[in-house]
């Protein structure tokens, strides 16, 4: 049967499955320690709670699939005869559409502009009263304003503050419009009822502040600005705008060549026509997803703090795809799917004589170990020993034939979105 095999597997193809598969995962995923974030009374600013990249819970009590995958006994690619499960159309000299890089000066000066509005302005001091949305410069002493006592983390000296960025209780910021530079006013303030710490929750305050300077933001661009941007290659506008273009134009080959590899396996992959494949090798990349799952978990929870585990990354990338059924559905569709890929790789190089020698895993695996900053592995052999080594061999032998499907592709030169 032809099948449409969704192109988001390429880059755990390209990527996860061979920098991170086998037991390396493990270790990935083991020892990832996070600090707790201890609430203060650092500075007058209003606790609010900070929501993850996800809205997704980290429990789950549906789908195990770690669970789902123990035991199954599982073959290699090499095991079979890849001909005999795929059907094979064009593929040597694939026609594809990827838009060619066209970064023009206007994109240039478009980024330039965003860059001014959205980050590192350029702050000019002003000799006139505090308004919204100035950078005042400001010492500050907190006091309850029963006893008059300083309370512990509201006092600073030489802090800078937006007027408007609500980054201090309510009343600190508009309390300051009108003041003036070295004028120095008293705020009677009420902490919120839910302030993070117990000892000024709901607490009646007095804040002494004292306006040291005034800045107001420029919208005009000068060297000066560009300067200040902190690149090593920028002194001045001039400067700046040849960082830029060449900064996106290496963005969007980057991006051209990932399109251009999803594109060409798209092709290939709905032109072929695919047999059921044996079910121990099915075995073998559902337990190959689920160390991609158990990798990603590693890093959501080392990002977010908390702690993620296979299923909840299933479970996100079932919702994020809006698949219909059911997680061990979606679970097992996509290990097919992969299987299907790896075998039309395999097809491919089978016919056109490309193959992984021991010595490139080697050579792949010491560039690994070699340039980790830790390892638990006391030489290279033990890291090694540890590996599936089938698991390099097939995801180097699918780069390969990537590689060849892209230099063989014929590319025209397609409309960007």
């Amino acid at each position: 049967m032809k099948k449409k095999i969704a192109v988001i597997l390429i880059g755990a193809v390209m990527a996860t499955t061979i920098a991170a598969c086998g037991k390396e995962t493990e270790n990935a995923g083991s020892g990832v320690e996070t600090a707790e974030t201890a609430e203060t009374a650092e500075a007058p600013a209003e606790s609010a709670s900070t929501e993850t990249a996800s809205e997704t819970t980290t429990e789950t009590d549906g789908f195990d699939v770690a669970a789902y995958v123990d035991g199954l006994e599982e073959m290699t690619l090499s095991e079979i005869n890849a001909s005999d499960y795929v059907t094979l159309t064009e593929y040597d000299g694939v026609t594809v559409e990827v838009p060619a890089v066209n970064v023009t000066e206007e994109d240039v000066q478009d980024y330039i502009n965003n860059t001014l509005t959205q980050s590192n302005p350029l702050l000019t001091q002003v000799n006139r009263p505090v308004k919204s949305g100035d950078t005042v410069n400001i010492d500050y002493v907190g006091k309850y304003a029963d006893t008059k006592e300083a309370f512990d983390g509201g006092t600073a000296q030489g802090a800078d503050l937006v007027i408007g960025s609500h980054s201090y209780i309510d009343g600190f910021e508009d309390g300051l419009i009108g003041a003036k530079v070295g004028e120095t006013r008293d705020l009677n303030l009420t902490f919120p009822e839910n302030y993070g710490a117990a000892n000024l929750a709901g607490k009646d305050v007095v804040f002494t502040v004292t306006v040291n300077t005034i800045s107001e933001t420029s919208t005009e661009l000068t060297d000066e600005w560009a300067a200040g941007l902190g690149y090593e290659d920028v002194t001045n506008l001039e400067e700046l705008s040849a960082h830029v273009m060449k900064t996106l134009t290496e963005e969007g080959e980057s991006n051209y060549k990932t399109e251009l590899e999803n594109e060409v396996i798209k092709a290939v992959t709905e032109g072929a026509e695919f047999k059921e494949l044996p079910e121990k090798l099915l075995n073998r990349f559902m337990k190959e997803q689920v160390d991609q799952l158990d990798y990603y978990a590693s890093m959501y929870s080392y990002m977010y703090g908390q702690q993620y585990s296979a299923s909840n990354i299933l479970s996100m990338m079932a919702q994020a795809q809006g698949f219909a059924g059911t997680e061990e559905e979606f679970f097992k569709q996509t290990a097919e799917d992969m299987a299907d890929q790896y075998v039309m790789f395999k097809a491919i190089a089978d016919e056109q004589g490309i193959t992984i020698t021991d010595a490139d895993i080697d050579k792949y695996l010491k560039e690994a170990y070699e340039s980790a900053s830790s390892t638990a592995f006391s030489s290279f052999e033990e890291y090694k020993a540890s590996l599936d080594l089938e698991l390099y061999r097939e995801g180097l032998m699918a780069e390969k034939v990537v590689e060849f499907l892209k230099e063989h592709a014929n590319v025209v030169d397609g409309e960007a979105e």
